[in-house]
């Protein structure tokens, strides 16, 4: 056994066994008192980041749940607006419903103003809770809640939020089928109770009518919409039989559009789910017209015959029943040739006739192949019946109806729609359609990027020869070139210089090039051209059948004068814009068309028209109409298929223009820029829409409208049916979610407490052991710090 005295070791293991027992103590008290088990970090890391999440995942769903509650209360509030609607839904079922009755003998005046009061106090409500068109609460509504995990692509945000979409439950009169947009033609025109001169007997029984029929017995009308225009508009044909007055005619043409809405075509469904009508639709002075209407749906109203635009009011006078004409012609440039003139050596192979306009989407060729021996007369005759024959130039109402040798060729529109004819290969002009050359002579392609000459006389002599180019289809551009060697360089070299002094030329990158032996003409901006050699010398090889080109004559148009296009009323709009051809490759114009979707957000779509050798999609103001109408279809956004591009004209002199109509409120179009400025006008400015228009209102004011109206509260009641079906699902899936937030949070705060608070009894246990242990601490640091002590008894002996 050793003493020291320097050192005492039993002192310093007795201090850090007390220091030891104290720190436990702090710990167990801090416990006690605070309740938790983890004071610090250093107390157990992994268990207090564990606890920390738990506690931010109940901060998260604590508030979840009170968004859950107030979007449920949001439903609720709805859900007794809908209640009420419906209510006001069944005093005007039985206003309709008194007013619809034959034996009526009140005043349906009295009952169709508190109709209309109803009317305006749905909206009114339908606007409170929200649920008007374009309203707060229209759209989809996403809470978030919490609670959400990820899972493959669905994150937990998405798993943790409960959506209910109220875009399609709207319930103010337009979205129950109350109110809607309305095409009506010329309300001016009474054909209904007015002269008996003008009423629809007498309309369907005038001769001239009658004879403008396509189909006898049946009269065609022509709509236009979303999913529906252009080559793919829906033709109505409305049979005549039992028609004798304005209500007749209704009930026949909505019979004639239930039919057209069942056809098998993507084009007839979209104009099924337009959900247009056709009423009687008297005005302030008791004058009755026609009118069309759809509760969601632009659409536009065209007549097919005289007979339908006789009951659209487009009559010749107010005492004569017969309809304007909607006849448009156009005459060739120029008297075709003696009936036994041949086409000859030089003019034999394949003249291509070309159709563009009058609603076609895409220009019609029709390929007409003729020998040297043909007559001009057989050639008339073959090409009336190719004419007569091809379907897209039938559907347009197109037809070859002056074909006489020595006489101007005559086509008509049946319709009144503008159109173009042009001939290539036609080297000698027997037609009388201008003498322009296929890409080789006689029997290539109708226009080219290209075309070689060949045998041109340019090595051998000098002169002077006028070459006509018509580019992407536009009016003659004539030039005069002379050589001044002779020598196929000099030919080129002056080609060029020709090209370059013309604008329109320059601007459709004509370029002469040669290969030592023929010249080249092409298009370095891609644009199509054709090309006439006027007269019989062959300078640069571009007459090398030896033909007598003419100079180019214009065609003339003349016919219908009138509007025959009737957008519906009560339709966002934009101005009419005018529209010229683009003709130049390097004349590209973008629209950007803009809309917000029921959700506030912003869609665009860009189209480009061009005309070039990549794609030809605006030569003429329906090819316009075609590509942007496809593009909008094609884009499968919900939006913007709302909006389609109509044509119209401002009067019925006036030049055919693109107007774009929506239900869509608020939508704009920009409009772009290119160098030549054609394509659609005001380039550089945004054209927005606005309402033009009242619409149509269901009424009650006679027995015929009070019966359409009970049919429409019948729908309308349906309508809100489901509606409210949707805000009743909508409450249930936030009951649901809060149920399972609740559970969450509970078991969350269950799972933080057993990581987080402190065992009391296990600490109270622990407490009493520290001081016990601390006790008996101090006592021993007190034996081993007198320990030293004893060593003096040691020096002592």
């Amino acid at each position: 056994m050793s003493f020291r005295i320097n050192t005492n070791v039993a002192s310093l293991q007795s201090r850090e066994y007390l220091r030891q027992t104290s720190e436990s103590q702090g710990k167990t008290i801090g416990r006690v008192t605070s309740g938790v088990r983890i004071l610090a970090s250093g107390d157990d890391a992994a268990g207090l980041a564990i606890a920390n999440t738990f506690r931010s995942d109940q901060s998260v769903l604590s508030q979840g749940i009170r968004n859950a509650n107030d979007g449920l209360s949001t439903l609720q509030t709805i859900d007794g607006g809908i209640n009420n609607i419906s209510k006001l839904l069944d005093r005007a079922r039985t206003l309709a419903t008194q007013s619809a009755s034959g034996t009526f003998t009140g005043s349906r005046t009295v009952l169709n103003s508190e109709f209309q009061s109803v009317i305006s106090e749905i909206d009114r409500q339908a606007q409170a809770i929200g649920l008007n068109t374009s309203g707060q609460f229209a759209k989809s509504l996403s809470v978030f809640i919490g609670g959400g995990k990820t899972s493959g692509a669905v994150t937990s945000i998405t798993n943790g939020s409960v959506g209910v979409d109220l875009s399609t439950s709207t319930v103010d009169s337009r979205s129950l089928g109350l109110k809607g947009v309305q095409a009506q033609g010329v309300s001016s025109i009474d054909i209904g109770t007015g002269s008996a001169s003008t009423s629809v007997n007498a309309i369907v029984n005038d001769a001239t009518n009658v004879g403008s029929l396509a189909t006898a017995g049946f009269s065609d009308l022509y709509f236009r919409g979303p999913g529906f225009s252009d080559d793919n508009r829906v033709k109505v044909a409305v049979n005549l039989s039992g028609i004798t007055d304005i209500d007749t005619a209704v009930t026949n043409i909505n019979a004639a559009i239930e039919n057209a809405g069942n056809g098998v075509s993507a084009s007839a469904t979209a104009f099924k789910n337009a959900g247009v009508k056709a009423v009687a639709v008297t005005d302030s002075t008791g004058k009755k017209s026609i009118g069309f209407t759809s509760s969601g749906t632009a659409f536009q109203v065209e007549a097919g015959d005289r007979l339908s635009s006789a009951l659209l009011g487009n009559v010749t006078s107010t005492s004569n029943p017969t309809g304007k004409t909607l006849t448009n012609t156009l005459t060739g440039g120029s008297a075709t040739a003696a009936a036994a003139t041949t086409f000859g050596a030089s003019g034999a192979g394949t003249v291509t006739v070309r159709f563009q306009g009058a609603g076609l989407a895409s220009p019609v060729d029709i390929a007409l192949t003729v020998a040297s021996g043909t007559t001009i007369e057989a050639a008339l005759t073959s090409l009336t019946s190719l004419v007569a024959a091809n379907s897209s130039l039938q559907a347009a109402g197109i037809t070859a109806t002056t074909a006489t040798a020595g006489s101007a060729l005559v086509f008509t529109s049946n319709r009144g729609e503008r159109f173009e004819v042009q001939a290539s290969g036609d080297l000698n002009n027997r037609l009388g359609l201008g003498s322009f050359r296929s890409s080789t002579g006689a029997s290539g392609t109708f226009e080219y990027n290209s075309t070689t000459g060949a045998s041109g006389t340019f090595g051998a002599a000098t002169g002077t020869e006028t070459l006509e180019f018509s580019i992407g289809g536009g009016s003659t551009i004539a030039v005069a070139v002379t050589t001044t060697a002779t020598t196929i360089a000099n030919a080129t070299s002056v080609l060029n210089a020709a090209f370059a002094a013309n604008a329109g030329l320059a601007s459709a990158g004509l370029v002469a090039a040669n290969d030592g032996t023929n010249i080249t003409i092409s298009s370095s901006n891609g644009s199509k051209f054709r090309l006439n050699s006027v007269g019989a010398t062959n300078l640069f090889g571009f007459n090398s059948a030896s033909a007598t080109g003419v100079a180019d004559a214009a065609e003339t148009q003349a016919g219908n004068t009138d509007v025959n296009f009737f957008a519906a009323a009560g339709s966002q709009q934009t101005s009419l814009l005018s529209y010229t051809g683009i003709r130049n490759g390097g004349d590209d114009q973008t629209v950007t068309l803009f809309a917000n979707d029921a959700n506030g957000v912003e869609r665009s779509l860009a189209v480009v028209l061009r005309n070039d050798t990549t794609l030809r999609n605006a030569g003429t103001v329906d090819e316009a109409i075609d590509a942007i109408n496809t593009a909008l279809q094609q884009s499968n956004d919900t939006t913007l298929q709302k909006i389609v591009a109509v044509k119209d004209k401002a009067s019925g002199a006036g030049a055919e223009g693109i107007r774009f109509i929506s239900t869509l409120q608020n939508f704009r179009v920009s409009i772009g820029t290119n160098e030549a400025g054609t394509g659609i006008g005001s380039q550089g400015t945004v054209a927005a829409a606005a309402t033009v228009g009242t619409g149509s209102t269901a009424d009650i004011g006679s027995q015929s409208a009070a019966e359409r109206a009970v049919t429409a509260l019948a729908e309308a009641v349906n309508s809100l049916g489901n509606a409210q079906a949707v805000v009743g699902r909508g409450q249930n899936q936030f009951t649901f979610a809060v149920n399972l937030a609740q559970s969450q949070l509970t078991n969350l705060a269950a799972s933080e407490s057993r990581i987080r608070d402190a065992d009391l009894a296990e600490e109270a246990a622990s407490l009493t052991k520290a001081q016990i242990l601390l006790q008996a601490g101090i006592s021993a640091l007190a034996q081993a710090n007198s320990a030293p002590q004893q060593v003096l008894a040691l020096l002592r002996g």
